[in-house]
């Protein structure tokens, strides 16, 4: 048994706290996982993108900064020492609004207070011209000059988070488009944080999932057809996948989004030994679940006509 109570600690620890500093107490839930699994922070306890996720790796930097706490793990070294991640930082963020909201928003901003009266109100509302430019509103009277109108706000989003933000973003607009059929960046406030709390609410293995369901849920309310075609394999331009192909589960009996391909290997579909070392590498034969990217990438030939690909091939790799 180790001193810190687990039973992991044949190598070094990769976290380790300094108890003539500060005692073991002050570390959150969090932390104290990760320290008695033995396990790095980047090998994270909490989803990518959470709350509690970044509150995680701002308190090892502060205690990492402060010499209370000691990491070895390379990786996580890299991100505390490379990297902002666990800061925030100001992004002008700008939502459609209507004549009314804008009017609500131009008083508090001439007032200078927020609505609840905690702090400075720091957005900015634009009136858009007939050529679709922005002009800042600076009176009640500017609101019969346009008939349309946007409303910026600076809204505090984590630094050094790229991948991950980039997927919210996409996940947002994709969610956006199914449930309202506009952008994200068009919606109003409400409309946005329905979106995001269907996000917050929903436990997929994936963000395909998390998307086919809500589109699922939405379509029996509203019994409209799914005209997404099943079993046709197609070009991707998003999930960082060459190609995709709608599949119906036959367990959930939900369709669901398989993305598989890299793109790199299609000048290989006609070299024979190529596709011999893939079929033998990913075990080509044993693939028979159409759910999962093994099954299509190792029948990528066959839908090559569908995929823009030139093969006359059409086995396994």
């Amino acid at each position: 048994m180790c001193d810190c109570g687990c039973n992991t600690c044949d190598t070094k620890s990769t976290l380790m706290l300094n108890e003539s500093l500060a005692p073991r107490d002050i570390l959150s839930e969090g932390l104290k996982y990760h320290m008695d699994a033995n396990k790095p922070l980047t090998e994270h306890l909490y989803r990518a993108g959470s709350d509690n996720y970044f509150n995680l790796w701002a308190e090892a930097r502060s205690l990492y900064s402060r010499n209370i706490l000691e990491i070895t793990h390379e990786d996580d070294l890299d991100v505390l020492t490379e990297t902002d991640l666990g800061h925030y930082g100001l992004l002008e963020q700008t939502s459609t609004v209507s004549k009314r909201r804008a009017g609500a928003e131009l008083k508090k901003k001439l007032k200078g207070v927020r609505s609840d009266g905690f702090g400075k109100y720091d957005a900015t509302v634009y009136g858009l011209d007939s050529d679709g430019k922005r002009v800042e509103l600076k009176s009640l009277n500017d609101l019969n000059k346009f008939d349309k109108f946007e409303l910026a706000e600076n809204k505090k989003v984590p630094l050094d988070f790229p991948i991950e933000l980039n997927e919210q973003m996409d996940l947002e607009d994709e969610l956006a488009n199914m449930e309202f059929g506009m952008d994200y960046d068009q919606l109003g406030d409400n409309e946005k944080e329905w979106v995001r709390d269907e996000m917050d609410n929903m436990e997929y293995e994936s963000i395909e999932e998390r998307i086919i369901n809500i589109l699922e849920a939405k379509k029996k309310k509203a019994k409209k057809k799914d005209n997404r075609p099943i079993g046709k394999p197609m070009r991707s331009s998003s999930g960082g996948k060459a190609y995709k192909v709608y599949v119906k589960d036959p367990k959930t009996k939900k369709i669901k989004t398989v993305r598989f391909g890299s793109g790199g290997l299609r000048a290989k579909i006609n070299d024979s030994k190529a596709r011999a070392a893939f079929a033998a590498r990913h075990k080509c034969s044993q693939k028979k679940d159409r759910t999962k990217a093994g099954y299509w990438s190792c029948r990528l030939p066959r839908y090559a006509k569908l995929l823009g690909l030139k093969s006359s091939f059409s086995g396994f790799w």
